[in-house]
């Protein structure tokens, strides 16, 4: 097994995040990602709780403001009814929405949406599936992107085009990897992180793994033998008391790994060329930004103006974003572009 890095032999900045064109951010950690990062007592002077809004307001703020995207999405959780299928104990073991977070999560949406990014939402489905299947068309298709999440899982989704922006400290400091830092880390390539999470588990999802193999012992066994699968194949290899834990536990080794793998083939109607940036509502950030008082922000909000990409993405080569399929059922206001025998539809979304 290659000797892995950690610490500051790893080198982690985010050079890599500042070639993307697309942003793809799971909303839900991001979200919890910054009520667990500041202090509760953050509030307005009238009492009502701020401190998750600030550190979400301040992520959102920064991806326009250090690296002016083309395009900014984020993506919420639903119930995820397909993890649940395979096991009732999936996330099982969370507790409730803490009560401050609650209060502030119905603002969390508007705020995206006046920094001119988009939220996403896809009934049964949670974000880091929609991610996933967003990520892997983006890649596709040659679009530079960076997925911004605090779940290790999300480590699978690291390719060529692909980087994962993760907050290590509070939602201020970014550590960006790209496919030779995952594996400088876990001795692993990012298409192996679900076996990995298959054999050690994550208490967060409450995906069991196998008992008593961790970090170490995982990346081990995945990169000597490749998958889980080679792993049970193999098991003959291992000491006896290994090779009695694993065989034991193979079932639920191989469960815990397909609850780890993102879906990437979701049937959404969302095309990741097309999630081009809005112009930010200067006049509504200043508002949120009164309401809740955060006063550094809003002397902040001009510098938007230098931010706001020229130019929406292009696959290379094209001159339009064509995506064929049935016509949409069109209701209100639309604009149509004909050129031969082809013709495209534009709608307010």
């Amino acid at each position: 097994m290659p000797k892995t890095l950690t610490g500051a032999e790893l080198q982690l900045d985010d050079g890599p995040a500042r070639d993307a064109e697309l942003f793809l951010v799971d909303g839900n950690n991001l979200a919890y990602r910054a009520f667990f990062a500041l202090p509760e007592e953050l509030a307005t002077t009238e009492g009502f709780p701020t401190n998750a809004l600030l550190g979400f307001t301040n992520m959102l703020f920064k991806l326009l403001s250090d690296y002016r995207p083309k395009g900014v999405a984020v993506a919420w959780d639903t119930r995820a009814v397909h993890r649940h299928e395979l096991s009732e104990d999936y996330k099982s073991d969370r507790r409730p929405m803490p009560d401050l977070l609650g209060e502030q999560f119905p603002y969390f949406r508007p705020i995206v949406e006046a920094f001119g990014y988009r939220n996403l939402e896809f009934e049964g489905w949670e974000a880091d599936d929609v991610i996933a299947t967003l990520a892997t068309r983006a890649d596709e298709a040659g679009i530079k992107t960076c997925v911004v999440s605090t779940d290790r899982d999300a480590f699978q989704l690291v390719t060529d085009n692909v980087v994962l922006m993760m907050t290590p400290r509070g939602v201020a400091d970014v550590n960006v990897y790209t496919p030779d830092r995952v594996e400088a880390r876990y001795g692993i390539r990012p298409d192996q992180v679900p076996d990995f999470i298959g054999l050690k588990g994550d208490t967060s999802d409450n995906i069991p793994g196998v008992p008593g193999i961790g970090d170490k012992t995982a990346g081990q066994l995945i990169a000597q033998y490749g998958s889980v699968e080679e792993v049970l194949e193999h098991v003959d290899d291992l000491s006896p008391a290994r090779r009695k834990n694993i065989t034991e536990h193979a079932e639920q080794a191989a469960r815990s790994k397909e609850l780890a793998t993102m879906r990437r083939d979701l049937d959404l109607d969302c095309d990741p060329a097309l999630l081009v940036l809005l112009p930010p509502d200067r006049s509504e950030l200043r508002e949120m930004f009164r309401r809740f008082e955060f006063r550094n922000l809003l002397g902040r909000v001009d510098i938007l103006d230098e931010a706001v990409p020229a130019q929406a993405m292009r696959m290379p080569g094209t001159e339009v974003a064509w995506r064929e399929g049935e016509f949409p059922e069109v209701t209100g206001r639309a604009a149509l572009a004909i050129r031969d025998d082809r013709f495209a539809l534009a709608r307010p979304t």
